[in-house]
């Protein structure tokens, strides 16, 4: 069975916790209380609370607690359920970045094409940053001449 394949419906448009009403970072207790008051809703007037514009059954309820019981499905489930973006996000460093790409865009646009390796600058670069796995840029390559180890 491919988990990725769609069967009939969008498996990102209807959720087991989107079914449940239920976050997905919600520790059990709260699960089965949640579950619970949500079966209740159902089992009194389903047409009150419908997902998407489809009123939900008992049945969708149990089959979406399923499939919060094991860890592989729950685990699938979180795959599939898209969080919203948190309320007063910093985005200072996204738009650094933004900034960067425009610029290192309108600085290969402006190169002329005979130029035969133009040198990004790289000052915005931290080299620091970089892990100790990752050579060092600056050191040369290997020529032909040398042996390799």
């Amino acid at each position: 069975m491919n988990p990725w394949a769609w069967t009939g419906r969008n498996p990102y448009y209807e959720t087991a916790f989107q079914v449940l009403d239920l976050d997905p970072t919600a520790d059990r207790a709260a699960a089965r209380t949640r579950i619970s008051a949500r079966r209740k809703r159902i089992s009194y007037d389903a047409s009150r609370f419908p997902l998407f514009g489809t009123p939900l059954s008992v049945a969708q309820i149990n089959a979406a607690e399923e499939q919060l019981t094991t860890a592989s499905t729950r685990l699938a489930a979180e795959l599939l359920t898209h969080r919203p973006e948190p309320e007063g996000v910093d985005l200072a460093a996204l738009t650094e970045l933004l900034e960067l790409s425009r610029a290192l865009a309108a600085a290969s646009a402006t190169a002329s094409p005979s130029d035969a390796a133009p040198q990004p600058n790289t000052d915005w670069l931290e080299l620091g940053a970089l892990p100790a796995l990752v050579p060092d840029p600056i050191a040369p390559a290997p020529s032909a001449e040398e042996p390799t180890a």
